[in-house]
């Protein structure tokens, strides 16, 4: 008989590292089918594809709940291939070496198990997906003879294919075109016209610009003294804006701004110009111009510049 020592180092001995479990994804191609979608029926619970699902997925479940326990007994945990021995040989006293091992075999059963099982999957699929009952003997004919050396297309610049109809592939609109016709005169011709004109440019209408609109302007009522001091100046007005549709000019001399004055409520330009924005109400202005008093109607609004007034208007310097 051993030693107990002897046993315990023979039992506990490093194994081979082994890569962790991992299951590779189940790769799924659709295939169009020919029969209309009244021949289609819904899979049986009892098909062979839906038992062998239902296996895959139970072993996948189960290596699941192994690699989890393995990766969270001992400090630090022993995985699925670290050694179950110190660094000087001994095993470690932190586990139970009998059922890590027991999972590990485990897990090396269910990782042989789902790889044959994948197998078995991936032909059944297969076997499904074969579209050769749904195509026409001379499609399954034409599919499988031997394709001609590809061609050279004078058109397009390009190499082409025929495919199993006579049409041809690697080009824009191969579908159109026949094989056969590749690097005829006539049929080159007619594909080199019909390609200038599906490639020339069309003219751009040119856009006919909006009348400007010529605002009346006021005719000046009267040339007598002026009792109302002035305390604004029109400095610039944008064409098109509010001011402009108003008939208000540059260098306009403003002396009423719909109830401010000079004398009545009048503090700063900001002020007033933004009691306008807040409103939007019509503002009867009362300006002088050219040394005649005139009187007009703006309506603030939004439009295509900035601000609702469409003017610049500064203090009146005395």
């Amino acid at each position: 008989f051993l030693p107990l020592r002897t046993l315990l180092l023979y039992n506990s001995r490093p194994q081979k590292p082994q890569p962790p479990f991992f299951f590779p994804p189940l790769r799924v191609t659709l295939l169009p089918l020919r029969p209309p979608m009244s021949a289609f029926t819904a899979p049986s619970t009892t098909s062979p594809l839906v038992a062998l699902d239902r296996q895959r997925l139970t072993l996948e479940q189960e290596a699941f709940g192994i690699t989890e326990e393995l990766n969270s007994t001992g400090k630090p945990p022993v995985g699925v291939s670290n050694p179950l021995v110190d660094r000087e040989g001994f095993p470690l006293a932190d586990i139970d070496h009998v059922r890590v091992r027991t999972l590990r075999q485990r897990l090396a059963v269910i990782r042989t198990d789902h790889k044959a099982l994948m197998l078995r999957i991936e032909a059944g699929l297969k076997q499904a997906s074969k579209p050769g009952d749904e195509m026409s003997e001379d499609e399954i004919r034409a599919r499988l003879a031997v394709k001609p050396k590809p061609k050279y297309d004078n058109v397009t610049g390009c190499w082409v294919c025929k495919n199993w109809d006579g049409t041809v592939s690697g080009i824009e609109g191969g579908e159109n075109v026949l094989f056969d016709d590749i690097g005829k005169d006539e049929v080159d011709k007619l594909r080199l016209d019909a390609l200038s004109l599906n490639s020339a440019p069309a003219p751009t209408p040119t856009p006919t610009p909006a009348p400007t609109p010529v605002p009346t302007f006021p005719t000046p009522t009267s040339r007598t003294p002026i009792a109302v001091e002035p305390f604004a100046v029109v400095n610039s007005v944008a064409p098109g804006g509010p001011a402009f549709q108003a008939g208000l000019l540059e260098g306009d001399i403003i002396l009423k701004f719909g109830r401010v004055t000079y004398q009545a409520g009048f503090r700063s330009i900001p002020e007033v110009v933004g009691e306008a924005a807040r409103t939007r109400g019509e503002i009867v202005i009362d300006l002088l111009r050219d040394g005649a008093q005139s009187r007009l109607t703006l309506r603030p609004r939004a439009w295509e510049g900035q601000g609702v007034l469409g003017c610049h208007v500064v203090p009146y310097k005395r």
